[in-house]
């Protein structure tokens, strides 16, 4: 029989989990406490929730925020990594933070935008940009022709202008 405490756990994860961009699901067995709380702080300052769940409460809360997939990946000690904004920031502080963790923290699986995604789809993850910088090198390819545009337009009202004035000085000279 459920106790209410359990209840409001797989109610506060399902939540999570149906509000997530990315959830990375990582064993973290064999690291200590302190770089734990470590990666814990590095993880908060990136707004990105950390947790450790049972095996059993998040397999329900999976369940109930309808994302399929991922309890095939539930078995020993796993943490989930929640990301609500940027869905690559889990991945990203992992891999900074990596030589600390001597390769004990294995990312085991990832939903990540509506799919779920497997070890071998997951390290190639904290290298692609951000969001604002994707938007940003969108910007800028935006621009680029107007910048272009502009400088031809300007370019050629200099030189309009520069006739125009090399005219106005050589009739003045010649009424002088």
């Amino acid at each position: 029989m459920p106790t209410p405490q359990k209840e409001k756990i797989v109610s506060e994860m399902a939540d999570k989990f149906s509000r997530a961009n990315s959830i990375f699901l990582a064993d973290f067995s064999g690291i200590d406490v302190n770089t734990i709380n470590a990666l814990r702080k590095k993880f908060h300052e990136k707004n990105v929730e950390y947790r450790v769940v049972k095996n059993t409460l998040a397999k329900i809360s999976f369940e109930n925020a309808g994302i399929d997939g991922m309890t095939t990946f539930l078995n020993g000690v796993n943490s989930y990594a929640i990301s609500y904004d940027d869905p690559t920031l889990p991945m990203k502080v992992v891999d900074i933070f990596k030589s600390n963790l001597d390769g004990k923290f294995k990312v085991r699986a990832a939903y990540f935008e509506g799919q779920i995604i497997g070890p071998e789809q997951i390290t190639g993850i904290a290298e692609l940009p951000s969001r604002e910088q994707l938007l940003a090198q969108l910007v800028g390819v935006l621009q680029a022709p107007m910048v272009k545009l502009m400088g031809t337009l300007n370019a050629s009202v200099t030189k309009i202008m520069m006739v125009l004035k090399a005219l106005e000085d050589k009739k003045s000279k010649e009424e002088s």
